[in-house]
This record gives C-alpha cells, sequence and structure tokens, in this order.
C-alpha cells in the first residue's frame, strides 16, 4: 500500500540524514550516497525519485533550495539544505546517521 503524498517515509528520512551530515547537497550527491550507502536507487533512471522526494520535502517546509552561487557545470543546480524545522526531525533520522 502506498503512503499518503507528502508523509515522512525511510527515504526520506534517509535524505534528511545526509543534508544534516553534508549541511547542503545538490541532488545528483544525494541520489548517489543512497545509492552506495543505502544500496536504494541503483540505476541511473531512478535519479528522478530523488527529485520527487526533495520537492516533497521542500514543500513540507523540511528543507530548502540554497540560492548561492550554482555549480560551474550545472548553473541550475542549486544544493538543498535542512531548515530549522528539518533540524528539529534529528532523532527521527538519528538511525541513518550511524550508517552514513
Amino acid at each position: 500500500m502506498p503512503r499518503p503524498h507528502g508523509s515522512i517515509g525511510e527515504t526520506k528520512l534517509k535524505i534528511l540524514a545526509i543534508l544534516h551530515r553534508d549541511g547542503a547537497a545538490h541532488g545528483y550527491g544525494i541520489w548517489a550516497t543512497l545509492k552506495e550507502t543505502f544500496h536504494i536507487y541503483l540505476k541511473e533512471q531512478s535519479r528522478r525519485n530523488v527529485y520527487h522526494h526533495l520537492h516533497d520535502l521542500t514543500r513540507l517546509g523540511l528543507i530548502e533550495r540554497h540560492n548561492g552561487p550554482p555549480n560551474a557545470h550545472a548553473p541550475n543546480n542549486h544544493p538543498y539544505r535542512l531548515t530549522v524545522k528539518g533540524r528539529a526531525l534529528e532523532t527521527r533520522f538519528r538511525r541513518y546517521l550511524t550508517l552514513l
């Protein structure tokens, strides 16, 4: 049974843990960490799923796109970072921090 849209499941908690550890990260870097550390989204085509999660987390106010200087190789690629509301969920994503 699918989760309700906008819920915070395991993948979203893993993304929050990655952003907590790294401070900020681009979508591609988040996908690579999910793939290498958590062994999910192993196919290149599954990167779009990460962006769906990032969109949901942004809409929920847990992360924000940082509008600092973009990557020189991808000018529309801005990093994501946790908001105060996102950092408040640390106890929920703490178990993933130990794996990172």
